[in-house]
């Protein structure tokens, strides 16, 4: 769509974000175009991560930036753009979720299937900068379980492991997405990371 990824790079401040939200804002096409693809990796995998389909996953995050667009013009220019999208990203997870549940449908995280991040398939778990093939298989195998074992807690539980320790949210910005207490997140956090480390204790 007419981008300019010169001007405006994906991957850019939150003082570009401002930018291309005002410009985008003012009618501006070309500026959430930008948006859109400096944000879709992270609210891809905020969607991967919460359902643990990604034909469901593609169609969420698709999902998102219309919601966005439409609703561009009322976003608060101070607040942080990633935290809105991923706000609407969970909320429409949940909202799948529930229709799933409505009709029985069963999730299961298939450990045949590679698993995308915003990093990358595997390259966040991967310490060694060039790593060999076996190096990258192992991690490839880590990240299978640890997406089977992320589908098996609770959605609450789940939401703060992605959105603290795989998103790298603040508490502060995890309040905000999941509309609760900062307390209430770090308690929360502790004990689904003690339930998710048991599972990941008989996988790995």
């Amino acid at each position: 769509m007419g981008a300019d990824p010169v001007s405006y790079p994906a991957g850019g401040t939150a003082g570009d974000d401002a930018a291309l939200v005002a410009r985008a804002q003012g009618g501006d096409g070309a500026a959430f175009d930008l948006l859109v693809r400096r944000h879709q990796q992270i609210v891809f995998a905020v969607a991967l991560r919460m359902l643990g389909d990604r034909d469901e996953a593609e169609d969420v995050a698709q999902d998102v930036f219309v919601r966005a667009y439409r609703a561009i013009g009322s976003f608060r220019r101070e607040a942080k753009v990633s935290t809105w999208l991923v706000s609407i990203a969970m909320n429409l997870c949940r909202n799948r979720r529930r229709w799933w549940a409505r009709r029985k449908r069963v999730i299961v995280a298939s450990l045949d299937e590679p698993v995308e991040t915003e990093k990358g398939a595997v390259e966040h778990a991967v310490a060694d900068p060039a790593p060999g093939p076996r190096h990258q298989a192992e991690s490839a195998e880590r990240e299978r379980h640890i997406m089977a074992a992320l589908l098996q807690l609770s959605e609450v539980d789940r939401t703060m492991i992605v959105l603290r320790d795989l998103q790298g949210h603040s508490y502060e910005e995890i309040a905000e997405i999941a509309g609760c207490q900062l307390g209430t997140v770090k308690s929360r956090l502790s004990r689904a990371r003690v339930q998710l480390r048991a599972l990941l204790d008989g996988m790995l």
